[in-house]
């Protein structure tokens, strides 16, 4: 493991650190605050071993940071902390506390089951990650899935609502799609959703979302794109698809006050409209004004 072994006396922070080299640690040595600072900024140590005097300066500090964070923290106090100070250290973000004169196989021991925690945690983080992934993402194209776009949207109409924003989607649908996994197989077909799911993301803005509603058809949204705008981007990202080597039909609509359901009908019958005009094709929904009911 990498330790940051942080103590104002050089005979004290010398005898850590070869304590913990002989144990087969890499160490990184530092005398004050802002030199350990930086070592713990710069090298994401998975231990830190810190003299209170720097410790407690150090540990917001190393526990604000998006890489360091994840640093296990151990404090050495010269005496016995009183049970306030100890709880205190634990809500800041020390793993555990030494107290002076520190033992050399109580330090080796502490520092190697701090480092174990931390391996844990990273374990558990990849994990809440992963498990996140498969929720929200589509597992083959690694867009949004149809769940996640859909509260997308919903999101974005609520926001359009509350803010008078402008707001447009664009349905895509591959064309000819049964007709690749008919002839070519199942694979070819991944790739090719693959490789359009690539060639729309890499046409659409950052603030731009884009998911997969399922099977061959894709869903962008895009928040204030009135429709012009709307019908440029969709020729954008159908003209990019041809690339690949495929088509697209395309059906956008401009969100004019209705339901999510509503404004899907709306770019689902402009796709329809693209298909029945030949497919390869954009068609457009702009914004009307909302039935009474």
């Amino acid at each position: 493991m990498r330790v940051v072994v942080a103590h104002g006396r050089a005979r004290d922070r010398r005898r850590l650190g070869e304590i913990l080299v002989e144990a087969g640690h890499d160490v990184l040595e530092a005398a004050d605050e802002l030199d350990a600072l930086a070592r713990c900024l710069d090298s994401a140590p998975d231990v830190a071993v810190l003299d209170a005097e720097i410790g407690d300066w150090l540990v917001e500090r190393i526990k604000a940071d998006a890489h360091a964070f994840r640093t296990a923290v151990l404090l050495i106090e010269p005496a016995e902390p009183s049970v306030p100070r100890a709880l205190r250290a634990l809500e800041r973000g020390v793993q555990d506390i030494l107290v002076e004169p520190v033992r050399d196989s109580e330090l080796v021991l502490r520092v190697m089951a701090a480092g174990r925690t931390k391996v844990l945690q990273e374990e558990m983080v990849f994990q809440a990650e992963r498990l996140e992934a498969m929720i929200l993402q589509d597992p083959l194209t690694g867009l949004a899935n149809r769940r996640f776009i859909l509260t997308q949207l919903d999101s974005l109409i609520s926001a359009a609502r509350r803010h008078g924003r402008a707001l447009a989607l664009a349905i895509v649908d591959v064309d000819h799609f049964k007709a690749v996994n008919d002839s070519h197989g199942h694979a070819e077909g991944d790739r090719v959703l693959t490789a359009v799911a690539r060639s729309l993301r890499a046409h659409l803005r950052a603030e731009d979302q884009l998911g997969r509603l399922g099977g061959e058809e894709f869903l962008a949204l895009l928040p204030d794109t009135d429709g012009p705008s709307a019908a440029a981007a969709a020729e954008k990202l159908r003209a990019s698809v041809e690339q690949t080597g495929v088509t697209v039909s395309i059906g956008w609509a401009v969100w004019a006050g209705e339901r999510a359901q509503e404004l899907l009908g709306r770019a689902d019958e402009a796709l329809y409209a693209a298909k029945g005009a030949g497919r390869d094709q954009v068609s457009g929904a702009p914004a009307t004004l909302p039935r009474r009911r």
